[in-house]
């Protein structure tokens, strides 16, 4: 009896992966569940259905099913290696790094592994090590995506520029970006434009990351058109207006819309590779977008523009935001007032906090990038989290206190006080992981500092 059931736990699971291959989630959830029903203690089976929850961001009842998994089988790497990625995305880093070393004891020949043992070390700052353990996986699977992607982070965040950007092409064959490939078949089908002189020929730039990115590498638009290219932009939706600023762009068309025939393509942030690997001359077509529009609003205080919030399609969103009654001290100065450039769900968290006659929310008036760039011309300083608000005001040239986590986005580099690709921009870091109080020590002393005000003893 024990054997029949351990043989149809087994099928179950296998079915169960089958399923989650398939994108059938709910199936595989069922049948691995069943699988353990059959043999309690199909340790395979608990890991897998922990993989599972991890996916959807469960990472508790994850973390859970890998312990489980781990007491039945303490020999089982698979199981230390996804229970050190499943601590990894809930920022308990230390701990990750010993279930990662302890999976690499278990089975050193595994490049997912080290992999997954350099992202921890590379989430506690600890650059040099994860570095290695990229490499080293690498070495055991010269094809691995993951290892050669997240390398690419280090070298750029650590300022291996050259090497960093090479790296960075390994996005496209991420899992994530397989369906963005698919979709738009068509422009990826063209010939890439690697650099060559033209004299005419239409190049079609398209955005395939983030908001932020696609703003922060757009100062290499002039760098295109100098090669003699026709240069024709291809933009997520509220970037037209924005774009349509730049005198070196000849066509715009966002996403949905129908496109014509283009002689080459290259994605926005493939940019930098051909035109600038080193990074040696950010500042030469700064400010990106000189825009001379600004939205008016009464009154003679100190107009500062805040953001709090971020996207949350990104994997780092919990570690980016903050809470919005960081800024009540400011709020409550008579000499400051205080304008939400908050979309998106977190802007509700004014009503939430009861903050609606402390903070003037104009997010209604932000239909689109452009309008948003009005709002921020008005502003004496913009004070926000890592999102695209923090690039657009930088590439404007203007005022931009950027607010990061302990060890940020690799586009803000390390511990810098200020940003390479912004010199309008300060940043200031958490002192440990999740402290954004003493970030924000630093935000009031700097404020005090620069209009020569009484805000910290509010």
């Amino acid at each position: 009896m024990i054997q029949k059931n351990m043989k149809e736990a087994v099928e179950c699971n296998n079915k169960a992966i089958a399923a989650y291959d398939k994108y059938y989630y709910k199936d595989a959830e069922i049948l691995f569940k069943k699988a353990i029903a059959l043999n309690p203690k199909y340790a395979e089976a608990y890991a897998n259905l922990g993989a599972l929850y991890a996916k959807f961001k469960k990472y508790d009842e994850a973390i859970k099913l890998y312990k489980e998994a781990i007491i039945l089988k303490p020999t089982y790497a698979g199981a230390y290696t996804n229970m050190g990625n499943a601590l990894n995305k809930t920022s308990r880093h230390e701990e990750a790094v010993y279930f990662h070393k302890t999976a690499i004891i278990l089975d050193d020949k595994s490049a997912n592994h080290f992999s997954n043992c350099a992202s921890a070390y590379k989430n506690l700052g600890r650059f040099n090590k994860a570095k290695v353990l990229y490499e080293k996986a690498i070495s055991l699977e010269p094809d691995h995506v993951n290892a050669h992607f997240d390398l690419a982070t280090v070298l750029l965040q650590t300022g291996e520029y050259a090497k960093g950007w090479t790296e960075y092409e390994w996005r496209f064959k991420k899992d994530e970006m397989h369906s963005h490939i698919q979709r738009y078949k068509a422009i990826f089908d063209l010939p890439r434009y690697k650099g060559e002189k033209l004299q005419g020929q239409s190049v079609l730039v398209h955005a395939e990351q983030g908001f932020g990115d696609t703003i922060m590498v757009a100062r290499y638009l002039f760098d295109l058109k100098q090669q003699g290219a026709k240069v024709v932009l291809y933009l997520r939706e509220g970037l037209r207006e924005l774009f349509e600023t730049l005198a070196c762009v000849d066509e715009i068309y966002v996403r949905g819309e129908a496109l014509k025939k283009f002689d080459y393509q290259i994605p926005f942030m493939s940019l930098p590779l051909v035109f600038d690997k080193k990074l040696t001359s950010l500042t030469c077509n700064y400010p990106i977008f000189v825009i001379d529009e600004k939205l008016f609003f009464n009154g003679d205080t100190i107009k500062i523009g805040i953001v709090w919030g971020a996207s949350k399609t990104g994997d780092s969103y919990e570690n980016k935001v903050f809470d919005l009654r960081h800024f009540q001290k400011m709020a409550k100065h008579e000499q400051i007032t205080l304008y939400s450039l908050q979309l998106g769900e977190d802007k509700d968290d004014i009503e939430k906090y009861e903050m609606q006659n402390d903070i003037i929310d104009v997010s209604k008036m932000l239909d689109n990038f452009y309008t948003t760039a009005k709002a921020i011309n008005a502003m004496d300083v913009i004070i926000t989290s890592d999102t695209s608000v923090a690039h657009l005001a930088g590439a404007m040239g203007k005022k931009v206190w950027i607010v990061l986590q302990k060890v940020p986005d690799w586009r803000w580099g390390v511990n810098e006080c200020h940003s390479r690709w912004y010199p309008s921009a300060r940043l200031f870091h958490q002192h440990s992981l999740g402290d954004f109080n003493s970030a924000f020590r630093q935000v009031y002393q700097a404020l005090e500092n620069e209009f020569n005000i009484k805000v910290m003893d509010v």
